[in-house]
């Protein structure tokens, strides 16, 4: 804010289902950005937005908004990660390619395989306003990285115990 540098108060990362059918757990290795670090407009809200937060009443923006005051009322950026994959590559040269974002409820064909989508929600000790930026540049370029490193085991259970059996764990 202003130049001056603020560390978020803390993350609230979702692994969801957004899709109509059943989910398949990430394959081992799998790497996925979600957003453009190069971002000079507003990328789309699907991909990453900000918002003050459910008890400010204000909508999410593409833009960085001006928080009311408030203790429950902080900052906060949201990046979400596609959710659907080719079903081959584990990355591509962008990072990218090999993925894509469901449409009510449904992949691509090219994208065929369902995968857990994840949300990162980072909030900020700040109203943010004016002068607010990333340290990527600018208040467009949020971005995030995916590496999958979860142990194989764990993972797929999380999937069918929770996600495939439409249960909150």
């Amino acid at each position: 804010v202003d130049g001056r540098a603020v560390a978020p108060l803390g993350a609230t990362i979702y692994y969801r289902r957004r899709t109509l059918g059943a989910v398949r757990p990430f394959p081992q290795g799998l790497k996925v950005i979600a957003g453009d670090a190069a971002a000079t407009t507003s990328q789309p809200r699907g991909v990453t937005f900000w918002s003050c937060g459910a008890p400010s009443g204000m909508p999410p923006s593409s833009t960085v908004p001006t928080c009311p005051a408030g203790r429950r009322t902080t900052l906060r950026l949201h990046v979400r990660f596609p959710d659907c994959w080719d079903g081959r590559s584990l990355d591509s040269a962008d990072h990218r390619s090999h993925m894509a974002y469901s449409r009510r409820g449904r992949c691509p064909s090219t994208h065929s395989v369902a995968v857990p989508a994840i949300a990162l929600i980072y909030r900020y000790p700040v109203a943010g306003g004016p002068g607010t930026e990333l340290a990527s540049g600018g208040q467009y370029s949020a971005h995030a990285d995916f590496f999958n490193s979860w142990r194989r085991g764990a993972l797929n259970g999380l999937v069918q115990s929770c996600l495939n059996a439409l249960r909150h764990c």
